[in-house]
């Protein structure tokens, strides 16, 4: 038999091992299915190989395990307790210490919402909602974006967060020259309109000497409740830390700089859809704080 047939064959029976080990959602199976294939189609070579083509349709495979399962325990989630299981994240940033108590808030005020945390979805949260990987996000900012509907939830400030005793923290408010000799942590490469940099950095020509990006934000508090640099976060993403005195925040320049934080779903989803129902719940628990 030719190189190209004996190939063409060994996939095929690739194909139809993964068919059947994939579709009982098993990653052992589906590896060693795979490989009891691959040494039957080809029973001379012990050290059996497939072709660039049967590589790739096996790691194609193999990777959607972990979607498959996923699906799957969704599945009988929501059909076995009768929930709607809700995919919730949160964008910019990574702090989640409200969670519990809004989870409460959910549980007590309906009966089969649950809601499933997506740490993955804080750096790519739009794209991430888009193709329905999450359906809830929780984002600064206003975002105008084609297909994803907006809902309000509260009204926040963007503030310099130092260590707790940093001298900075003794201002009343802080201007951006303030900034020039800091070491400065970032959690994005890229420009945010409406954020710290478009609308306090840029505009005074100021630019800290020492940048460094960090993008979790959890790192960055970190880092500078340590006393090894300064950054400008959301006051509400930081309050925990502040509470614990772990570090300071300063007002930006004499009137602040606010933020809009709002719930974002998909304007394709059905009015009352599980979606639609958290973004609402978010917006009523907010008011109560």
């Amino acid at each position: 038999m030719s190189y190209t047939k004996r190939h063409k064959t060994n996939n095929i029976a690739v194909i139809s091992s993964l068919v059947k080990a994939v579709s009982s959602n098993n990653e052992q199976d589906s590896i060693a299915t795979t490989n009891s294939a691959a040494r039957n189609a080809n029973p001379n070579n012990a050290h059996h190989s497939f072709s660039p083509s049967g590589d790739i349709i096996t790691k194609s495979a193999l990777q959607t395990l972990p979607i498959l399962k996923q699906a799957e325990a969704d599945f009988e989630a929501n059909t076995s307790l009768n929930n709607q299981v809700v995919h919730l994240g949160g964008a910019s940033y990574s702090c989640y210490y409200w969670l519990p108590d809004f989870v409460q808030f959910v549980n007590q005020n309906t009966s089969n919402l649950k809601i499933k945390l997506v740490i993955s979805a804080t750096q790519n949260p739009i794209t991430s909602l888009q193709y329905s990987s999450i359906d809830v996000v929780i984002a600064p900012g206003h975002l105008a974006t084609p297909g994803i509907k907006t809902t309000p939830l509260f009204i926040d400030e963007l503030v310099l967060v130092t260590p707790y005793h940093d001298p900075l923290s003794n201002k009343d408010f802080i201007e951006a020259e303030d900034l020039r000799e800091k070491h400065y942590y970032t959690y994005s490469q890229t420009v945010l309109p409406g954020f710290e940099y478009d609308r306090f950095i840029s505009p005074s020509g100021v630019i800290p000497q020492q940048l460094e990006i960090v993008e979790m934000t959890d790192a960055i508090i970190e880092l500078i409740s340590a006393g090894l640099g300064v950054s400008i976060l959301s006051k509400w993403a930081v309050s925990s830390a502040l509470k614990t005195q772990r570090i300071s925040s300063t007002k930006l320049g004499p009137k602040g700089l606010d933020l809009a934080w709002s719930a974002l779903t998909r304007e394709s989803e059905k009015k009352g859809s599980p979606s639609k129902q958290l973004a609402t719940l978010l917006a009523r628990w907010y008011k109560t704080m």
